[in-house]
């Protein structure tokens, strides 16, 4: 009976295992690395993006409150000349002044922002995409300023109720309904229509509502101009950080 030799295979040196281990270990570590990159370049277009949506928004937001300190300044003026009148020995000479300036005085303004970009931050966690803390400081410093101005806003309104109380009592209701157009403008009366009290104990309080609404006017002037200039900042903060044209 023949015995045939057993063949044996060639042990393989630790550093061949090392090596395995080695390319093996290379090829997981770069492609964690390409995956954190890719991801990394995901998340800065992301950033750009909102910046991009942020810098359109406060555009309109400063359009807006161009106009509305604007429209502040018409609005005080026209306060000032209603309670001069309604101060004036001559007042039964102003009906038509004082029907277009008691109407329009009844009525305020809004703020609404154009807040769609910041909202989606918020709500899909893109707050933490801004990298740049004095970006992110300069973000969170500007909307900050519009609970302010909201709060102002709910004075007013609450004054504005109160001044609509003593104007019923002294403007025929039927000449103020005549004062709004279909576009919703106001118009000043024809002639020298009538009030329907002169008694100066009611045109006092009246003339007293007035500065309260108009003082509070002053101030809503004030901040939202304030957030105007914030706004223009900004503008300037962001195209400059994220070179923006």
């Amino acid at each position: 009976m023949e015995v045939h030799a057993h063949t044996h295979t060639a042990r393989k040196k630790w550093t061949h295992y090392f090596w395995e281990f080695l390319m093996l270990f290379l090829a997981v570590y770069c492609g964690f690395l390409a995956e954190n990159i890719r991801e990394h370049q995901v998340e800065r277009t992301r950033e750009k993006q909102f910046i991009r949506g942020l810098v359109e928004d406060l555009a309109e937001d400063t359009s807006t409150l161009s106009n509305i300190v604007t429209e502040l300044d018409q609005n005080v003026q026209r306060m000032d000349s209603l309670m001069q009148i309604l101060a004036s020995p001559d007042i039964q000479q102003y009906g038509g002044d004082l029907y277009y300036l008691g109407r329009r005085g009844s009525r305020g303004n809004r703020v609404a922002l154009h807040d769609f970009t910041i909202q989606q931050m918020k709500n899909s966690g893109g707050f933490r995409l801004i990298r740049k803390e004095i970006v992110s400081k300069s973000i969170i410093k500007y909307y900050n300023q519009l609970s302010f101005i909201e709060m102002l806003q709910g004075i007013e309104l609450s004054e504005l109720e109160e001044y609509r109380k003593i104007a019923i009592d002294i403007f025929d209701p039927d000449i103020f309904d005549d004062l709004v157009k279909p576009d919703n403008n106001i118009i000043k009366p024809a002639g020298n229509p009538s009030l329907m009290t002169y008694d100066q104990a009611v045109l006092r309080r009246l003339s007293g509502m007035t500065s309260y609404v108009k003082n509070t006017r002053l101030a809503l002037r004030k901040a939202d101009d304030e957030m105007f200039r914030s706004g223009q900042q900004l503008i300037g903060l962001l195209k400059k950080e994220y070179h923006l044209k």
